[in-house]
């Protein structure tokens, strides 16, 4: 065949190629194998080009959790509770590993055998890690510690994986590994950050340079009619400031709580039942062949063994003052050393009375749980269920609380929240709230133990930025406030005052006086937290009546009537140490933020968890 040939059937050898590839494609999809579609199902997390599958993550946190909660006898004891607050540590571990690969590699960062080996046994530097110097040492006879010396551990090492401590050495090992990479990258970055001697005076004079006077504050929140914004003006803010407005995808759920609690009927007999625990009963003794008497609450000889027997609490001899018995008595019903039943919280109790000194009472408590029946949990169960009938989809939740008498409470939830505010942990009722297959307004049935609840999803918000409708209220607040004080601004700029305090008498608010304000200060005299106001009252001239200062709370006039020097130290270097050691806190601190923020993070727990 020659060149001409081939270019004639190129478009068959193409149909050809592309016939063998999508073969080659369900062939992938219908094997044992991990499918190119279930690469992506089981996607657990991306990092900008770096991919950890779900499978892998749970392998290494299984792998992680035996290591760290192995117990002495060789089991692994842990608490779904744990489980869980590990994982999301792993996850996050994980997540930073997967940040700062990339800027190991960029920057050449590594810890090399020798530097590892060191680590291990502190043969190099003598800088063994202290982890290493617990896992390698033996407790001789009389209790003393021996430590491993460098020969010694080589060959523990040489041992390999017939060591049964072998997993435990390579977890331990590569923990430490990492811990020593990141270190290192860390202090490359804070060797980098330095303080100049500007810096250090300027940090000197915020720390001790102080200004004093007075001034005025007129709040934004007395609104006037014409300060109201129109519909345009809110748009138009909303447009401009969308960027203050992003919205994380959530989940507004409203759910009716149906409380699985005793009936009247369940009280009733309950309060039967510890009546007659009370009497004595004549029981028939076949191996006697003849019929005695079963002593009661009222008269039994052996108290610890009838509440044993017959409570839910266990025996206690309780010392109680005569005057917590004479309240006992004028809230119930006391006779013959007996405290008769009564119900509290949600339990049924009564007492015996042993014993009675010149100043104390001796008693003993019988306790009988107070719970739902299984008539009574059948009768809950069936009425939740025709409520859910008759209300497949609920559109005005306020008419349905009236019409069944239970108030209804409507949350926000986000795609990886554990728990429901109002019911705990439930996230069974988050994945349901985030499901493709839940719509809005249809009820769901849970079952959370003590409690069974009805709810629906109210509200889907999906949209990179919350919507004009959320905002509405909000906006029109801020523009409120701003527009009365532009007015205000307006005013005082065109009146143009002699004194603050005719500035204070014409808007009937006082004159106060700040004293020795720095201005490393965030707080503003009585307005509180103002940092804003701090940097306008330094930057005014000495008794001069300032131009009037807005911020989102409404207006300030000052008057600086003392401007404080600023002696500065012969040699700053003492400051620039401070600097530095902030910057690098800012550098363990905001690190993993900052790289977080400039990278494209893919978290798919939901889909798993």
């Amino acid at each position: 065949m020659t060149l001409n040939d081939i270019r004639k059937r190129s478009g068959l050898l193409i149909f050809v190629i592309g016939i063998a590839m999508l073969g080659f494609i369900l062939t992938d999809l219908m094997s044992g194998g991990t499918s190119l579609f279930q690469k992506g199902q089981n996607l657990l997390l991306r990092v900008n080009d770096t991919e950890l599958s779900f499978t892998n993550f749970e392998k290494e946190l299984e792998q992680n959790i035996n290591i760290k909660f192995i117990s002495s006898f060789g089991t692994v004891n842990i608490t779904e509770e744990q489980r869980q607050k590990e994982r999301d540590l792993f996850f996050e571990q994980k997540t930073e590993d997967m940040l700062l690969s990339e800027k190991f590699n960029q920057s050449g960062i590594k810890v090399g055998d020798r530097e590892t080996w060191d680590l291990i046994s502190g043969e190099l530097t003598g800088n063994q890690a202290s982890l290493f110097g617990y896992f390698f040492r033996e407790q001789t006879e009389s209790g003393e510690w021996n430590q491993y010396n460098p020969e010694l551990i080589r060959d523990w090492i040489e041992m390999g994986r017939d060591n049964p401590q072998w997993p435990r050495y390579i977890f331990f090992k590569n923990n430490e590994i990492r811990e020593r990479q990141i270190s290192k990258y860390y202090n490359a970055i804070k060797n980098g950050l330095y303080a100049t001697v500007q810096d250090a005076r300027s940090y000197y004079k915020d720390q001790t340079k102080t200004v004093s006077g007075k001034y005025v504050y007129i709040p934004s929140n007395n609104f006037n009619k014409e300060d109201a914004p129109s519909e345009k003006e809110i748009k138009s803010y909303y447009q401009n400031n969308k960027n203050l407005f992003k919205n994380i995808p959530n989940r507004s759920i409203t759910y009716f709580v149906f409380d699985l609690v005793a009936s009247e009927d369940d009280k009733e007999l309950l309060m039967e039942a510890m009546n007659d625990l009370i009497k004595d009963r004549p029981i028939f003794n076949k191996r006697l062949n003849k019929e005695e008497i079963d002593l009661g609450f009222l008269n039994t000889q052996d108290l610890k063994n009838f509440v044993t027997q017959n409570g839910d609490n266990t025996y206690n001899l309780d010392l109680i003052s005569l005057a917590e018995f004479k309240k006992i008595k004028k809230e119930r019903r006391v006779d013959n050393n007996l405290v008769y039943p009564y119900f509290e919280k949600n339990a049924c109790k009564m007492a015996r009375v042993v014993n009675v000194d010149s100043d104390s009472v001796s008693i003993v408590y019988l306790e009988r749980e107070l719970y739902a029946s299984d008539q009574t949990l059948n009768d809950i169960y069936s009425n939740v269920f025709d409520f859910i009938n008759t209300n497949k989809e609920i559109l005005d939740a306020k008419e349905i609380s009236k019409q069944i008498n239970i108030r209804p409470r409507t949350v926000i939830l986000e795609k990886m929240d554990q728990s429901v505010p109002g019911l705990g942990a439930a996230r069974e009722i988050v994945r349901w709230a985030f499901s493709e297959e839940t719509n809005l307004y249809e009820t769901k049935f849970f079952d959370l133990q003590d409690k069974y609840i009805v709810a629906f999803v109210s509200k889907i918000s999906e949209g990179e930025y919350k919507t004009i409708e959320e905002l509405r209220d909000d906006i029109g607040l801020i523009l409120q406030k701003k527009n009365t004080s532009s007015n205000v601004s307006d005013h005082i700029i065109k009146s143009n005052y002699n004194k603050i305090q005719d500035v204070a008498n014409h808007y009937n608010v006082s004159t106060n006086s700040i004293q020795q304000l720095r201005s490393n200060s965030d707080v503003f005299g009585e307005t509180g937290y103002n940092p804003g106001a701090v940097g306008a009252f330094f930057g005014t001239d000495v008794n001069v009546i300032s131009e009037p200062f807005t911020n989102e709370e409404g207006v300030f006039v000052f008057l600086k009537e003392v401007d404080g020097d600023v002696s500065y130290p012969n040699s700053m270097d003492s400051y620039k140490n401070i600097i530095e050691r902030t910057y690098q806190s800012d550098v363990d601190k905001l690190l993993i933020d900052i790289l977080k923020e400039k990278s494209s993070i893919i978290d798919n727990r939901f889909n798993f968890y």
